[in-house]
């Protein structure tokens, strides 16, 4: 049988606040609720050594409930958002002894020795949860909407789970969404693409803690349309924040935020680039919620310039050694400012649910099919006017001519990048001389994020009473100096290069 549901996390256990506050607000809305059941599950997920299961997107668990079991395949997913499809088989089982053989035929793969793949198979880890359970009717669709609380565990380590899961049983996964708009509005959640094997996997290999670095350019197929590129485009801004999210969550690695707000603005950007030609009212909502969201992140930017300045790899680690009562000072302020903002609790927020789900149900809907037309034109009929037109624009508010002032580079700054973010979403559909194009505009973006660390140190500085500040302020003086003459001389090369487009 085919899958499809909608996931959320919650920061803590939900199962009285969902009885008090959304089962009301689904009755309010007309749905019909029934009365929950509760249950305890446990379930065994099972692999070979060498986790051939997990090599190929493929979970199998062995669940138990008042006696009874019952053995669950589930093979790679297809997720959007939080909303995930996959084929699932099960099969009753006896006693919680894994019976690969009982499965039909037609599931494995061909090349797959069931019975040698039998043999090897050992447990790996367990989930055990209490499962309150619903059924919802909406329109004409059924509806399961439960809450699983409980923990994921090995051998060595253990994780809470705390999860809502909407799945459909019958009818529209519109409806998926309806429901999963109301809950957003009365309950903190967060929209998840981590499975509970995959949580599971995780305690057991380690939690994902590295950066995961967008392409040099978005792929897109030389024939691609716009409505496939702006969904390209959609997915990967959506994918890339998802991930990020996520592992900050198990982290606490602040460089994640970074490529959350990087995320954000690829949203931002790709909705605005293609907001002309595929307009509905869906798209125009998702522009305006982006718009608000992305301002909602912007102390993230002296947040990225405070850890620059107190990065031992950086240009300024001598410096911040010599003046140890502006590097605390720095340092509080970067606390400060993660105390005040809470990435975590903005990851809860309602709006950045709101937007992962409006994004994940456009990819789904493609609403503009029943109000605009030339969806299906070629993005390259609109991939040069594009290009050209943001170009013009950075060349008539930085020209050749002109010697351009820190502040300058920083009031351009938006404008730059939101035209390399055009670039990233189109220039695949050139050949080459892309890269060389956008080298030293990358570069003077590069040189913006260390003119905005200096001007902060500087600031900083003046901030605070310490002996001897002077010698700081005229070295902080001198590297802007030096800064902008290299800035000043990419962008000499940025304006004497030929168009790719």
């Amino acid at each position: 049988m085919s899958e499809i549901e909608i996931k959320f996390v919650t920061q803590e256990p939900v199962a009285s606040l969902f009885q008090e506050k959304v089962v009301p607000a689904f009755k309010r809305h007309g749905f019909g609720v029934s009365d929950p059941i509760s249950m305890r599950l446990s379930n065994d997920y099972y692999d070979t050594p060498d986790h051939k299961f997990e090599e190929n997107k493929i979970g199998y668990r062995i669940r138990g409930c008042n006696g009874n079991f019952e053995q669950t395949l589930k093979t790679q997913k297809k997720v959007q958002g939080g909303l995930h499809e996959r084929q699932e088989y099960n099969v009753d089982l006896a006693t919680p002894t894994p019976d690969l053989g009982a499965f039909d035929k037609s599931i494995w793969s061909v090349s797959w020795n069931i019975e040698e793949l039998q043999k090897s198979l050992e447990r790996q880890f367990s989930t055990h949860f209490t499962r309150v359970a619903y059924d919802v009717t909406c329109n004409q669709s059924v509806i399961e909407v439960v809450i699983d609380e409980g923990e994921a565990k090995t051998d060595k380590a253990q994780s809470p789970i705390h999860e809502i899961e909407l799945e459909l049983k019958q009818g529209d996964v519109n409806d998926l969404f309806v429901l999963a708009h109301v809950l957003n509005d009365h309950v903190d959640v967060r929209l998840s693409d981590v499975s509970k094997a995959q949580q599971g996997y995780q305690l057991l290999n380690g939690s994902p803690n590295s950066v995961r670095a967008l392409p040099e350019f978005l792929p897109l197929a030389e024939n691609a349309n716009t409505e496939e590129a702006f969904i390209q485009a959609l997915s990967c801004g959506l994918r890339h924040w998802q991930y990020h999210e996520h592992v900050f969550m198990q982290s606490d690695s602040i460089k994640m935020l970074d490529e959350v707000v990087v995320s954000i603005r690829l949203l931002l950007q790709s909705v605005s680039l293609y907001l002309p030609v595929l307009q509905c009212k869906e798209t125009l909502k998702l522009h305006q919620l982006l718009l608000s969201f992305v301002q909602d992140w912007m102390w993230q930017d002296d947040l990225k310039s405070l850890r620059y300045l107190l990065s031992r790899k950086s240009l300024f680690a001598k410096s911040m050694n010599k003046y140890p009562n502006v590097a605390s000072y720095l340092k509080g302020r970067k606390e400060g400012l993660l105390q005040a903002h809470s990435p975590a609790s903005l990851f809860f927020d309602p709006v950045a649910t709101r937007i992962k789900l409006m994004v994940s149900q456009i990819l789904r809907q493609k609403p503009w099919r029943d109000q605009v037309q030339g969806y299906q034109l070629p993005v390259m009929e609109h991939a040069k006017g594009w290009l050209s037109q943001g170009w013009q624009a950075v060349q008539q508010n930085m020209p050749a001519s002109r010697a351009l002032q820190p502040a300058h580079y920083v009031s351009t700054e938006m404008l730059l990048r939101q035209t390399l973010w055009n670039g990233f979403l189109l220039a695949d559909l050139f050949a080459g001389g892309r890269g060389q194009f956008r080298a030293p505009w990358l570069d003077i973006l590069t040189g913006v994020d260390e003119l905005k660390a200096l001007l902060l140190l500087k600031q900083s500085i003046d901030e605070t009473d310490l002996d001897g500040k002077e010698e700081l302020v005229e070295w902080t003086r001198n590297k802007i100096t030096k800064l902008i003459n290299v800035m000043q001389r990419s962008h000499q090369v940025a304006m004497r290069g030929d168009v790719y487009w």
